[in-house]
């Protein structure tokens, strides 16, 4: 690039002498001397301002040229006198403003990308629509906080776009000289300050000018502070000013703020922010939710403060990321991998990008070949947990063709006989598919299962891998009971017990063994019903059965379970898996409700029940078999069983909760052994241009009718009054929220 041409830097100077000191030495810090700046004391009676501006006479900088008027023009007149110096482009700068390195260069690239830029304003802490990271607030900055971070991650982030705008903002205004030659500057008619600029932005419009944003630089701006005492008289006669000669104004601010089309880019400067600040891990599962998505989110929510987590829900080439952060709402946006681009490629760059530095796997089911692929190839460390020995059998459940368990069965042989019996799966060479997971496992840096049945398991299938740890899900405190509206289907009030089954219930958790059950009941008339808290792979709302033997309640929130259990009056609640569970979240709900329990001999079930002493295991014979499974229902039921019934459930509202942080703090543990011993390593991230266009940003464009003329008052008064009413209605937060403080006070000015 050609060499940048000088330009005038215009520092309107009114009392707070503290800022005018700051802002001056920040400038001379970060602007070549090439360029002229230039601090015109707006006739200050502040004595203190004209020692600082003495004292900065005296350090003899030659770019420094100090002047002062001999009466107060107000803003308006001094940037004007500005204006008219020379015959460059013209940085108007508020002397309650910190600038940073490279923040001069990135408005003239800036200016030179285009002709047509008329006026070009940075992003700010304190600059309405430019406010970051908050936007449309004043972003209050700590004492003595260093902005040239954010000035970085603003640098780093930006393609950059230079989006337009529908007005500058003052704090920070670069305007071109053909411009000024060619609409003037600023009208006298705001005297001393605010919506000068606004007008001016629209005159530029109109004259067929661009107002955009320098979306790569970051200029500090504290506020106000020297003309605050004057802003409540001058806003209302301004802004009426303003209204009276653009009718279009409010419209058109209020379509922006309504689209909010920066935000992809301030989220693009947080990824940058946060990926500079602190490592973070990447979470990859798949999309179909249950336990396994429970269970990150929990992780994620219990370490927030003491690590950064990134979710990737990983499915085929199309992966949906979420940016967990400390303070704030996450960052998603949908990452989709290019054609022919490797899948190391792709995942080194997402890490880099984010700022990962271990990947903690859960499940790989969505997206199997891409990542065992780029697994294979990372030089990122990562870790599996075995929410499932998938990997093992992709039945994930070991059923076999009678539709139970097979006991975890690893010969090869009778695998292969498995699965051709079953059309699902009789294309699997079992053999293949063993070893293309185990690289997976003997390369993960570490391990970690829910239980030892889960450990042990993998270990059976990859004895090669590293020894899981054994870290129990944890669960979280719902004593709070939820505030909602909650509906449930009525039961006869008869005294005939019933049982429960909790959660989404498909096959492999019992779906056709419940259904047969309610029919060997019905057969028999035994005085017991059945009722799923949840739902069915058949019957996702709420059913009852004519005779109300069986009840399906539907989906239910967690902090209803002890209600909802009450209200069907459930004394216990059965687990009729066909296949094992590895852990099993409503176990301890149904605990945590209560409730003893009656589970198979099989998965992670009979060994919590043994520890805990919380209810019964079945025998082999009962699991296998529907009539015997209810005969061990019915004798838990029956009336001389009622003491040993309630000793059980005594014992499962004894059993302690199995906390978040006691999940957290092993699970942290594992982490901070992997980080410690490995070396960063450099890696391209993604474009800039590809995260911003995932992150969703469209470039905004005036509506048509913005430029069209408006009858003038009456257009503007019944924008007032409409939005009063809005303001007024339970609607007014979130308008006040969303709405810049110029155009609230906009509005105002209209209704005087």
């Amino acid at each position: 690039m050609d060499a940048m041409p000088a330009v005038d830097i215009v520092v309107p100077v009114y009392n707070a002498p503290g800022d005018v000191a700051r802002c001056v030495e920040s400038v001379l810090a970060h602007t070549g001397p090439e360029h002229r700046l230039v601090l015109i004391d707006d006739a200050s009676p502040d004595p203190e301002v004209a020692r600082v501006l003495s004292g900065i006479a005296r350090q003899g900088h030659p770019q420094v040229e100090i002047l002062a008027n001999l009466r107060n023009l107000g803003f308006t007149g001094t940037a004007n006198r500005g204006f008219g110096l020379s015959r460059r482009d013209v940085v108007l700068l508020n002397s309650d403003t910190v600038v940073t390195a490279g923040w001069l260069e990135a408005l003239l690239r800036c200016a030179a990308s285009d002709p047509s830029i008329g006026t070009i304003t940075p992003w700010s802490n304190n600059a309405e629509i430019l406010s970051y990271p908050r936007f449309c607030v004043n972003n209050a900055w700590p004492d003595g906080a260093d902005p040239q971070p954010v000035a970085d991650a603003f640098a780093r982030a930006a393609v950059p776009s230079y989006p337009d705008l529908p007005t500058g903002v003052g704090f920070c205004f670069y305007v071109r000289r053909a411009l000024l030659d060619r609409i003037g500057g600023f009208d006298s008619a705001f005297g001393a300050g605010y919506g000068e600029e606004n007008d001016f932005c629209m005159r530029a419009a109109a004259a067929g000018w661009r107002n955009v944003l320098a979306d790569d630089a970051f200029v500090l701006h504290t506020g106000g502070r020297s003309f605050e005492k004057q802003k409540d008289a001058l806003v209302p006669k301004n802004t009426a000013t303003l209204l009276a000669r653009h009718p279009g104004y409010l419209p058109l601010v209020h379509d922006y703020v309504a689209r909010d089309p920066l935000a992809p880019l301030r989220d693009a400067a947080t990824i940058a922010l946060d990926a500079s600040s602190a490592s973070a891990v990447l979470h990859v599962l798949h999309h179909q939710g249950g336990g396994t998505e429970t269970h990150v989110r929990a992780l994620v929510a219990a370490t927030l403060g003491r690590c950064r987590h990134a979710v990737a829900i990983a499915v085929g080439d199309r992966w949906r990321i979420e940016l967990h952060r400390a303070q704030g709402e996450p960052i998603a946006f949908d990452l989709e991998r290019l054609p022919d681009e490797p899948w190391s490629e792709f995942l080194a760059a997402l890490c880099a990008t984010l700022g990962v530095d271990l990947i903690h796997v859960h499940n790989l089911s969505a997206c199997r070949d891409g990542l065992l692929t780029a697994l294979s190839a990372t030089d990122v460390p990562y870790g599996c947990t075995v929410h499932d020995v998938n990997a093992a059998c992709p039945t994930i459940t070991f059923l076999g063709p009678d539709g139970l368990y097979c006991g975890a069965q690893t010969d090869a042989r009778v695998c292969a006989a498995c699965l051709a019996a079953q059309p699902t799966f009789a294309g699997v060479d079992i053999v293949a598919w063993r070893e293309r997971h185990r690289p997976l496992f003997e390369r993960a840096t570490f391990l970690i299962a829910p239980s030892r049945w889960a450990a042990q398991t993998l270990l059976r299938y990859f004895p090669s891998a590293p020894e899981p740890v054994v870290i129990p899900h944890g669960v979280p405190d719902v004593a709070a009971r939820h505030a909602g509206t909650r509906l449930a289907v009525m039961l006869p009030d008869d005294g005939v017990p019933t049982v429960a089954v909790l959660g989404a219930v498909g096959p492999d958790k019992g779906a056709r063994r419940i259904e047969r059950l309610v029919e060997l009941a019905r057969e028999r008339g035994a005085r017991v019903r059945f009722v799923v808290i949840g739902y069915l792979d058949r019957q996702h709302a709420a059913w009852q059965s004519d005779d109300a033997r069986f009840t399906v309640h539907g989906r239910y929130d967690p902090r209803d379970l002890p209600d909802l259990l009450n209200h069907y009056r459930v004394s216990m609640v059965l687990f009729p898996s066909a296949g094992p569970e590895t852990f099993s979240y409503t176990l301890s709900e149904a605990w945590g409700a209560g409730r003893p329990v009656l589970v198979p001999p099989i998965g992670a079930l009979p060994e919590r029940v043994a520890a805990a002493n919380a209810g019964w295991v079945m025998s082999e014979e009962e699991w296998r078999d529907e009539a015997r499974m209810l005969d061990r229902i019915a004798a838990l039921l029956a009336p001389d069983n009622a003491q040993a019934l309630a000793q059980a459930a005594r014992k499962a509202s004894a059993i302690p909760r199995i906390t978040l942080e006691s999940m957290a703090a092993p699970t942290l543990a594992c982490y901070a052994r992997v980080r410690g011993s490995r070396k960063a390593h450099a890696r391209a991230p993604l474009a800039r241009v590809r995260l911003r266009d995932a992150l969703g940003y469209r470039p905004w464009q005036a509506p048509s009718e913005a430029a069209a003329p408006a009858a003038p008052a009456a257009a503007g008064g019944r924008i007032a009054m409409a939005a009063l009413r809005l303001r007024r209605s339970s609607a007014g937060p979130l308008l006040r929220a969303i709405t810049p403080r110029f155009v609230r006070d906009a509005l105002k000015a209209r209704l005087r």
